[in-house]
């Protein structure tokens, strides 16, 4: 019996986390650079685009701790990050990634100079 609920217990929590998860990545686009608990400056890096490739498929971007490189797949979410202007956040794509803008940027498998899982742009204009 005692082992029932124990196991009970452990799955629920097991449930539980997951659902967060879920929901962090369902709703990360409407929080803005730098401000991801957890996430921000510990496992993505942020910086300015210092190059795109011309086919748009590779950025490298400039950071305090030096040149970071990321690779774009069809399965790189990009959101610009409207926060500074006071609007909604809202998808992008990879023509939003231009040099000069800052970004954050989440790579798969928090492998740095990868594939991005998700790209942030910072827009500072209506």
């Amino acid at each position: 019996m005692q082992k029932s609920l124990i196991g009970l217990g452990f799955t629920m929590a097991l449930l539980c986390g997951a659902s967060f998860v879920h929901a962090e990545r369902e709703t990360e686009m409407f929080i803005p650079i730098g401000q991801s608990p957890g996430l921000s400056d510990k496992l993505t890096i942020i910086g300015e685009v210092q190059a795109v490739s011309a086919d748009g498929q590779t950025i490298t971007v400039g950071t305090p701790s030096g040149s970071h490189g990321a690779t774009l797949t069809e399965r790189t979410k990009i959101w610009l990050d409207r926060s500074t202007v006071k609007l909604t956040n809202l998808y992008g794509s990879s023509s939003d990634v231009q040099i000069g803008r800052t970004v954050e940027i989440d790579y798969e498998n928090h492998t740095p100079n990868g594939s991005a899982r998700w790209i942030k742009v910072k827009i500072t204009e209506p």
